[in-house]
């Protein structure tokens, strides 16, 4: 028993501000190291899932051909794609970014991408009905949809080309793997899901592919793979402003541009 006046020898520990100091410097090098690192898995994560998402829309897509009698699923280039009979689509609305003028309510409306009432007008969401994998996980919109479907696939708009090929039938290409059927399209850049490409020899920009991986984007192809790939050209990639759309009037590159080149191999061929 301690009599009066006794203490225990109690030590009280405490950090010293050079064992603090040395503490934080840790933990900052740690923080410095880790964090490039669990930023590059999320972005590996947001790509892998990407590709998920198109992988099952081509399938809706190839079970759409199959119940068709091989014809392919149309394609419309007007706000009014996929409402009516004279406007089939494969996907339905008109979307529009934030600053631009217009009826903004197809942003939101999943309906227009999974509803049965659109399947008589060209839909295949009666066969993707998981509206979430129309969209990229790296558009940050906030908007429904981010896919478009290449333009020669069945489509009907002004930016086809007479002098090639718009396939209406899968059975009508001799390479259904080098023909692209679905991409991920940049946020600024997509209203309908018809995505055009300049067949001719004008060397333009029309419709954006998105480059939230990396640089880099996906694609599905008529024979059924996926694969992701890399855009090079700055002309490809225009910086992003959120909420506005890029000018309506194409961006001209040269016949060196490899995105467009790339592109142009693989959308359609020159008709015999």
């Amino acid at each position: 028993m301690l009599c009066k006046g006794q203490h225990m020898g109690w030590q009280h520990a405490a950090f010293t501000l050079v064992e603090l100091m040395v503490v934080v410097a840790v933990v900052g090098i740690l923080a410095g190291l880790l964090l490039p690192v669990l930023g590059a898995a999320k972005s590996k994560a947001r790509a892998t899932e990407c590709l998920s998402n198109i992988r099952q829309l081509h399938l809706g897509w190839s079970l759409f051909v199959s119940d068709h009698d091989d014809a392919l699923p149309p394609v419309n280039d007007t706000p009014q794609a996929g409402r009516d009979a004279a406007h089939t689509s494969w996907v339905a609305g008109w979307l529009r970014t934030a600053n631009e003028v217009g009826d903004h309510s197809d942003n939101s409306n999943s309906a227009l991408l999974v509803g049965e009432q659109y399947a008589e007008f060209g839909s295949i969401g009666t066969y993707v009905k998981n509206a979430a994998v129309y969209r990229c996980p790296g558009d940050r919109s906030g908007r429904v949809r981010s896919m478009a479907i290449n333009a020669y696939l069945n489509g009907t708009g002004v930016w086809q080309d007479p002098g090639h090929v718009t396939y209406r039938k899968l059975g009508e290409m001799q390479s259904p793997s080098h023909i692209w059927v679905i991409m991920d399209e940049r946020e600024d850049s997509i209203n309908d899901g018809y995505f055009a490409v300049d067949m001719t020899t004008r060397y333009s920009m029309l419709d954006y592919p998105a480059s939230y991986h990396d640089e880099s984007g996906n694609l599905s192809f008529a024979d059924g793979h996926v694969e992701s790939h890399r855009w090079v050209e700055a002309t490809t990639k225009p910086r992003l402003q959120p909420g506005e759309h890029l000018s309506v009037n194409p961006i001209y590159t040269s016949a060196k541009d490899r995105d467009l080149q790339w592109l142009t191999e693989r959308t359609t061929v020159a008709r015999p």
